[in-house]
Formats: structure tokens, sequence, C-alpha cells
């Protein structure tokens, strides 16, 4: 690889990041559809035409943004250390969405401005929602009895997963609307009880 090739990629890189980070700024405090692509453009120092070239459409180009920062929020959560209980998963959660609450706001703007006909973006917050879904299950497993049948035990998993990430949505949004700090961080802590109550309906149903 020559330097001038080197170098190409360099700013190649530079760009794509300055651009994903302008769309993050303004999808997250404008929303989706007051958010032009001409506006990103120029936050970002680069030509409309190099953002349509680069992700396709608005929409697509929200769905890289949302998952760039699905990276960048679990290597935050990993960085936090490791966590053993229930408790302490949804701790570590409440401390990084109150500290980082961008993610779950550009999360919001995926699911609720994109267009019905656009399976991409669809797609792209079904895996992003899928992989916290995922990091929660070992923790829901442990609530689960040992003589379960495996489908049970999926279903259970399936469901209980969704159920935590739906009253995830609901405290954050609750807390944008009464933007209370200290009422947030209380309906954070009856989590984890709302989800034993989950669990043991589950675990008890057949």
């Amino acid at each position: 690889m020559t330097a001038e090739t080197d170098g190409r990629l360099l700013r190649g890189a530079a760009t794509r990041a300055r651009s994903l980070e302008a769309a993050a700024e303004l999808f997250s405090s404008r929303g989706y559809s007051a958010t032009s692509i001409a506006a990103i453009a120029e936050a970002a120092g680069v030509r409309s035409a190099s953002l349509y070239h680069a992700f396709g459409s608005k929409a697509r180009l929200l769905g890289a943004v949302v998952e760039h920062e699905s990276d960048d929020f679990h290597a935050q959560l990993d960085a936090m250390g490791s966590e053993r209980t229930l408790d302490e998963a949804i701790r570590h959660l409440m401390i990084l969405i109150e500290s980082r609450p961008r993610f779950i706001r550009l999360l919001l703007v995926l699911i609720l401005e994109r267009r019905e006909d656009d399976a991409e973006v669809i797609e792209a917050a079904i895996r992003i929602r899928d992989r916290a879904r995922a990091r929660m299950a070992p923790f829901m497993l442990k609530y689960l009895p040992d003589d379960m049948t495996a489908a049970r035990r999926e279903e259970a998993l399936e469901r209980s997963t969704r159920i935590l990430i739906a009253l995830f949505d609901g405290v954050y949004t609750a807390h944008q609307l009464e933007a209370d700090v200290d009422e947030f961080k209380q309906l954070f802590k009856l989590i984890p009880a709302a989800m034993y109550g989950v669990l043991a309906e589950l675990s008890n149903s057949s």
C-alpha cells in the first residue's frame, strides 16, 4: 500500500467518523424528519453527494449512526467491568444511560420515525435490540428453574428479555418527559423487582 493510498483511506475513515458524529448529534437533537442530508453534510464539512454515495439514503445513514452508537454503548458497558447478577447489570445500564442518553434517543428515533417500507433500517433496529436482549439473557437464566425443558427455557428468555427492554424504553421515555433524575433512578431500581416477578410467573406457567 502506497503512502498516497494509505492517506486516502485515513481521510476516508476520518470523514465517515465525522459524518456519523454530525448525523448522530442532529438526529438526536432535531429528530429524523427535521434533519436534512444537507444539514448533516454542512455540519460534517462534506458534500451531500458524498453522504448519499457512502450511505445510500438518509434512512440508511440513520441506521449506520445507531449501529455505531450501539457499538460504543456496549464497549462502555464492557469497560465498566463484569456483572454477576441481574441487579448489577441493570445498575450498569442505568449509569450508562444517564451519562450517555444519546444512544437510546437515537434508537427510539430509528424505531419511531423510520419508513415502514425500509427493510434495512427495520433490520438494523431489530439487530440492535436483539444484541441488548442477548446481553441480558444470561442474567435471566440464573433465575429460571433447572428442571425447565429447553423449549420452555428458551420461551421464558425470549419473553423476559423483551419485557426488560420494554421497561427500559418506558423508564427512559418517562425520564425525557419529566426530566427528574431522582425519579429516573428510583424507577430503574424497581426494574429488577419487576423482572423477578416476571421470571417467577414464567417459571410457573405451563
